[in-house]
């Protein structure tokens, strides 16, 4: 089988050749239409004394229809996968107008197949499915909503007492909290009068550690952000010395008490008097 360029010029122009090259740019296979372009290229320009036979091309085309079968296949899969994708939390990408990418993270609420192309329905907006960066695990949108704080560590010597302050992540949307309970090793409720908060600090009283025997305890955080309550377990790291516990204290909640922060309270407590605590950066 031969093939046949035009001449020009003495010069054998190769556009045929340059077109399928275009075609194939930035592809790892040799795709549908650029393997009809090579098919149409070799009959518009094959030899006329040595002419490609009618068997060669039908084996040619057989390959041709095998190839758009197998790419038709592939496309199907891959939208069958897309249809699979609702209910999913997932990340897509959008570009903005100066050419730049944003992320979207939501709940994939549809999937809608357009012309051969899959588009997911993500927050009430349509993206194309090729937009698609990550699928994530049941429930990792909503833990991204939560409120947290990072871990904390106050040595509390009670020669020279000083308050403890520190921050907290009160959460966004359904899981946001407003305040939150202290609970000393995992039984002891602090009194919210010895509690105060400013904005997103809360500060211990000396007091509370005082009532503390020596040695390690731990402070956990519960957050009332109902239904969740989400809960940091000794969160707060705490070594006290030279205390001197009370057994008639007001410190810690009865069982079964209730109690509210107590805004009356000195404002040597609050976290603006840096001289009375370690104020914790989150």
């Amino acid at each position: 089988m031969a093939l046949i360029q035009p001449v020009k010029d003495g010069k054998i122009e190769n556009t045929a050749i340059e077109s399928t090259a275009k075609d194939m740019k930035g592809n790892s296979g040799l795709g549908k239409d650029a393997f009809l372009q090579l098919l149409v290229a070799q009959m518009k320009y094959q030899d006329p004394l040595n002419p490609t036979s009618d068997t060669e091309y039908i084996a040619q085309l057989a390959q041709f229809s095998q190839l758009e079968q197998m790419q038709n296949l592939a496309a199907t899969n891959e939208n069958s996968q897309m249809l699979s994708m609702v209910g999913k939390e997932v990340c897509v990408s959008v570009e903005n107008s100066d050419g730049t990418l944003s992320y979207k993270q939501g709940t994939v609420s549809g999937v809608t197949l357009s012309g051969g192309k899959a588009y997911l329905t993500v927050d009430g907006n349509l993206y194309d499915s090729e937009h698609l960066v990550e699928v994530y695990e049941s429930g990792y949108l909503l833990e991204q909503k939560m409120p947290t704080m990072s871990a904390q560590y106050f040595a509390y010597d009670g020669d020279t007492p000083k308050n403890f302050s520190f921050e907290v992540d009160f959460g966004v949307d359904e899981a946001k909290a407003t305040e939150i309970a202290l609970i000393v090793d995992g039984e002891k409720i602090i009194n919210p009068e010895y509690i105060r908060k400013n904005e997103n600090y809360y500060t211990i009283n000396q007091d509370v550690f005082h009532q503390l025997t020596p040695g390690k305890h731990t402070i956990s955080v519960m957050f009332n952000n109902d239904p969740y309550f989400t809960t940091k377990e000794g969160i707060i790291e705490v070594d006290v010395i030279n205390s001197n516990p009370s057994e008639e204290t007001d410190v810690f909640l009865k069982e079964g008490a209730t109690g509210a922060p107590d805004n009356d309270k000195s404002d040597a407590d609050s976290p603006e008097n840096a001289e009375d605590g370690n104020k914790a950066e989150v």
